[in-house]
């Protein structure tokens, strides 16, 4: 009881100074597309009473909509803002009550400086993006299977289990990594295995010239695979089912322009002003790698601390095949960090299991390892720093800007737009829009005026003629998006001859009903 009261206290103190560094990067102007997009679709949850069923459902990543929904009741555009910030927070305090646990005094102390510090750490809890839930679920997963190494319990193949199903809700594609899992989980079988004091080639030798010891062997093997991919496989399948039923399309919540914060790429470019990157010109193997050995300060140590220990090894060595199949399913585009957290994940992971082993009676006596960890939260730091410093990605950019105190990228065109729409338009005026382009403008002004978007009942038959149902039109400008078949192409009519009254470098506004009254 106590220590989850000291949980609750360490948590509370490190959430609140991850909110308030967040708030004071908003105030400073820096803004983040998924947490609009997640603003934005939490704000027509609450006020609209159509498609209730496509924002609850179909909205993905679900996972982090669906968490978001409690901090809504407080404030919607805050919202991602304090769920990342008591998610990480509380994880921090996890990981440090833990370590204390462990009479680790000094490593805890160096481990809360690192939570308050870390570039990838801050960039997680005060960002308000869905990265946190990849960092966690990851360290789930890995925790989990080392803790199976510890205790041969099938209730740490259900948690895996568990953890494989909220990332069906996160990111489904890691279901793949069962396939990398199957000689994990025969060895783990194998190792398991009653009746023999020997190496794993002795077992195996012994086991193979027994066909009722193989046969017992395989049905472990296959019993426990079952168990694991039972619970997230049928929950794909019906989440599938789902998508079907009510629309058609098993995919739709991948497909649908409005489902999904990146399912524009080109409004990246947009949002953060900058221009679009040529994939074929771009080496995305060897900047990813380069990303990769950036991050991997904490894992290559607990690697090598843990060189004797087969199965942690087998374990850990799952991360790099990870991480070479997602280069490899996309040679041109870099790994973003979602995908990189796996590395920070399972080296968290890894120094925890080892604490739990005859291992931490050398850490408790060894001096030198109480230099070894100042030497590698520097080393962690430091890296973390030139892993921004190096990324391509946006996001990660402006995070950059940030931590420099610099001008973020997409304060002039969003913020401006914003501004006029509060300012200059009259309250409830109806602005017919493409949401999938424009969220990041309707996320901040949804409660100044009326949007005729994708979720309005209306939006295709005002469509066909803007100018009787809408009183404004915002589009992005065909500089930044030339392919645009939103409103630009779906309009009956010439939008052209509809009057401009504001345009920015990003985003125009024009006048649709009644040309000949005053524009504001």
């Amino acid at each position: 009881m106590k220590r989850i009261v000291t949980v609750f206290f360490i948590g509370i103190l490190i959430s609140a100074y991850y909110i308030g560094v967040g708030f004071y990067q908003q105030f400073l102007g820096f803004q983040f597309l998924e947490p609009l997009f997640l603003t934005d679709r939490l704000q027509l949850l609450f006020t609209n009473d159509v498609k209730t069923l496509e924002l609850f459902y179909f909205t993905y990543p679900s996972l982090t909509h669906l968490i978001n929904i409690p901090a809504a009741f407080i404030n919607p555009l805050w919202a991602p803002l304090i769920t990342s910030g008591i998610v990480v927070g509380f994880f921090a305090a996890h990981i440090i009550v833990e370590l204390f646990s462990k009479q680790l005094k000094t490593v805890s102390v160096l481990v809360t400086i690192y939570f308050l510090t870390s570039p990838v750490i801050l960039s997680i809890a005060i960002s308000g993006t869905y990265l946190y839930l990849f960092l966690i679920l990851y360290y789930l997963f890995f925790n989990f299977l080392f803790r199976y190494t510890r205790d041969y319990t099938s209730y740490n193949f259900v948690m895996i289990s568990l953890c494989l199903t909220l990332f069906v809700l996160l990111d489904y594609t890691f279901l793949w990594i069962i396939i990398f899992i199957i000689p994990v989980i025969f060895l783990f079988s194998l190792f398991n295995f009653k009746g023999y004091e020997k190496s794993y080639i002795g077992i195996f030798e012994e086991l193979t010239q027994n066909r009722v010891s193989a046969r017992e062997l395989l049905n472990k093997s296959l019993s426990t695979l079952l168990v694991i991919l039972f619970t997230p496989v049928i929950s794909f399948v019906l989440f599938l089912i789902i998508n079907f039923w009510f629309t058609g399309d098993f995919m739709f919540f991948a497909d649908a322009k409005t489902t999904m914060w990146n399912s524009q790429p080109e409004l990246s470019s947009i949002f953060y002003q900058r221009e679009h990157k040529d994939s074929l010109f771009f080496d995305g193997w060897k900047y990813s790698v380069t990303c990769c050995f950036l991050l991997s300060a904490p894992f290559l140590l607990s690697f090598l601390i843990g060189r004797k220990k087969l199965l942690f090894q087998i374990i850990l060595f799952l991360v790099p095949i990870w991480l070479l199949y997602k280069m490899n399913s996309n040679p041109l585009e870099s790994l973003p960090l979602e995908d990189l957290l796996i590395i920070t994940a399972a080296g968290i992971a890894g120094f925890i299991h080892l604490f739990q082993t005859p291992l931490i009676h050398v850490f408790r006596s060894n001096k030198l390892v109480y230099l070894i960890s100042f030497a590698l939260l520097c080393l962690c730091l430091i890296s973390e720093y030139y892993y921004f410093d190096f990324s391509k990605n946006p996001r990660d950019e402006n995070m950059l800007s940030f931590l420099k105190q610099e001008v973020p990228f997409n304060t002039i065109a969003v913020n401006e737009t914003v501004h006029y729409i509060q300012e200059n338009i009259p309250r409830g005026s109806k602005i017919l829009t493409d949401n999938s382009l424009t969220y990041p403008v309707s996320a901040l002004t949804r409660n100044a005026v009326h949007y005729i978007d994708q979720f309005d009942t209306n939006y295709y038959l005002v469509l066909q003629n803007p100018s009787i149902q809408a009183d404004y039109v915002l589009i992005v400008n065909t500089r930044y998006y030339d392919t645009q078949k939103g409103l630009k192409n779906k309009v009956n009519g010439d939008i052209a001859s509809l009057p401009l009254i504001y345009q920015n470098e990003v985003f125009s506004i024009l006048k649709s009903q009644d040309k000949n009254d005053d524009f504001r």
